[in-house]
């Protein structure tokens, strides 16, 4: 127990506590200062210092006019290898950098003004040179016993870190915003483990996300494709490598795209992820001209198969019943020769555009078993190479299917292939072609679609844009394109 001569005692000790910087002010040779020695310091300058070494925040006393430096053990931390050369100078001498700032900081607060700032960025010489340094301030000016301005005191609040912490994600979103400007790619900011979207460029293909979103799969994916994406998701999270994949979007227009992403995490100090950086490019076109070569190839490996007995099909119709064997055969090598050049509308290798008309007449000549058997005619219009070329495949499927089953499969039958233009109820120019097969024998629905069907239908609705009805009447095939005119032109 502390008798009571001993507790007097201390109660005199100033100034009291206050940690390293308590004890160098009870040790400082005042007298040598503007000051004087402690014990003749007025009771308002000895309340202020007490009150100043008791706070854990930054604070120093500029007193009198010179503006004589007195702090705590924050203040200290933020002087750096200044402390303790600072304690009990003069404020310009102290801060000689910065002496400008701090003559309009004393001249406001003598004068019983308050200043505050907020991240001031001031030159310091803490460290034995040159820093920038950021800073909230806050001056309040300190009165004597007779209620004059005598001193300033300063809360002062590093925030330099800060500051510079912003900086970097500035700049961070400037170069990103740079990248995105540089490149044709979709870009986007993912979080840790993708359940937010928190940045989108979508190019125009998909929908921009300015704000965070959590919705996204809901906004830009097929419900069948999430699963398989989310796992590709969850594999590159655990990993923490990057991620790619190739899956269909929800563009913007409301149709549906394929899109190439790849992302790669952005890991912190510890290695974690705290951000997936990613961009994706567009591959519907390379998507749709793949599945189009499919079908084509597909289509030339089912040719190759028929093509022996295409042959023995119409070597049989050409030389039945024939009384005159050299032209019997000279007829025969012309429809092989014909047979060979629509192949080569087939793969493309000499064909660079075709008509309307042409393109049929060229694809389903070789088959005709007689010319009087077979008319084309009509409205002619000119067709791109891609849409002239499944064209070509469907009338060549048509024209097989007519050799071997329908209207050319006897020795009466005819095929009447029409074209014509006409303007639908809003004023807009369409193309029909009508493919009628007539007098061959009777005709059944087939039980299942074969592949020639689905090459006919999916191939011209998705290449001309307009719809394809196959109609097996008992008298024939009746097939009917319905499609826009534009972008043909009329030849």
């Amino acid at each position: 127990m502390v008798a009571p001569q001993e507790q007097q005692t201390e109660s005199l000790v100033f100034p009291a506590g206050g940690g390293e910087t308590g004890e160098l002010i009870r040790n400082f040779d005042w007298s040598k200062t503007p000051l004087g020695p402690l014990s003749g310091w007025p009771q308002s300058l000895k309340t202020v210092t007490n009150m100043l070494l008791l706070s854990p925040v930054p604070i120093v006393l500029l007193w009198g006019e010179d503006g004589i430096m007195i702090y705590n053990d924050a203040y200290s931390g933020f002087a750096g290898s200044r402390h303790p050369q600072l304690l009990g100078s003069k404020v310009r001498e102290g801060w000689a950098e910065i002496a400008d700032f701090n003559d309009n900081v004393m001249k406001v607060g003598l004068a019983g003004g308050t200043l505050a700032y907020e991240n001031q960025q001031l030159t310091l010489f803490r460290r034995g040179k040159p820093e920038p340094v950021w800073m909230n301030l806050d001056y309040s000016p300190v009165v004597d016993e007779s209620g004059r301005p005598r001193g300033v005191i300063a809360i002062v609040v590093e925030t330099t870190q800060e500051v510079l912490g912003q900086q970097k994600l500035r700049q961070s979103e400037q170069r990103f915003r740079a990248l995105t400007e540089a490149t044709s790619d979709i870009v986007y900011r993912m979080s840790p483990h993708w359940t937010e979207i928190r940045q989108l460029d979508g190019r125009g293909f998909l929908t921009d996300v300015a704000s965070p979103s959590t919705a996204w799969q809901e906004e830009y994916l097929l419900p069948e494709d999430r699963p398989v994406l989310q796992q590709v998701i969850d594999e590159a999270v655990r990993s923490k490598s990057v991620f790619q994949h190739e899956h269909r979007v929800r563009r913007t227009d409301g149709t549906i795209g394929w899109i190439f992403s790849r992302a790669v995490p952005i890991l912190d100090d510890q290695g974690e992820i705290v951000e997936w950086f990613g961009a994706a490019s567009d591959v519907t076109e390379r998507r749709r001209n793949e599945e189009y070569l499919r079908l084509v190839v597909h289509e030339l490996n089912h040719r190759v198969k028929n093509n022996l007995a295409m042959t023995q099909a119409i070597a049989a119709q050409t030389f039945r019943n024939v009384t005159d064997l050299k032209e019997a055969q000279a007829r025969f090598s012309g429809r092989m020769v014909a047979l060979g050049q629509a192949n080569d509308l087939l793969t493309g290798e000499r064909w660079v555009g075709a008509s309307l008309l042409g393109a049929i007449r060229q694809a389903i000549h070789p088959h005709c078993p007689e010319e009087h058997r077979c008319e084309t005619g009509g409205q002619d219009v000119k067709l791109s190479p891609k849409t002239a070329l499944a064209l070509t495949l469907a009338a060549h499927e048509l024209a097989t299917n007519a050799l071997k089953y329908g209207a050319w499969s006897d020795e009466t039958g005819k095929v009447v292939v029409s074209c014509s233009t006409y303007k639908d109820s809003d004023g807009n120019e369409r193309i029909r072609i009508e493919w009628r097969e007539s007098g061959g024998p009777p005709v059944l629905p087939p039980q299942r679609r074969g592949f020639g069907s689905t090459l006919i239908e999916r191939g011209l609705t998705r290449e001309m844009g307009g719809e394809v009805k196959m109609d097996f009447q008992p008298d024939g095939l009746v097939c009917i394109v319905d499609a826009p005119e534009s972008p043909y032109a009329k030849g």
